[in-house]
């Protein structure tokens, strides 16, 4: 009994630290795509008052279109999600 339970410690122990790297990368990943959304909009001249209240999935939808054909419909679905977000 006392080995299971210092097997499952040591697994238990062994996933958080590989596990953590991990999370920081996913975060740093998303604080550069967020980063990216943001001054792309900028230049755009779109708000970006709400941008950390945006999903992970619109901020990704925000990057396509804007790497997107050029068109006057794409600033109005990006004003849309920046809208919905509010």
């Amino acid at each position: 009994m006392k080995r299971t339970i210092a097997t499952l410690a040591t697994v238990a122990t062994l996933s958080l630290g590989i596990s953590a790297p991990m999370a920081d990368a996913m975060e740093m990943e998303l604080n550069m795509l967020t980063g990216a959304v943001y001054n792309s909009l900028r230049s755009m001249g779109l708000p970006t008052d709400n941008i950390d209240k945006l999903t992970l999935s619109q901020i990704t939808t925000i990057k396509f279109l804007i790497e997107g054909e050029d068109g006057m419909g794409k600033v109005q679905q990006i004003k849309k999600i920046l809208a919905d977000a509010e």
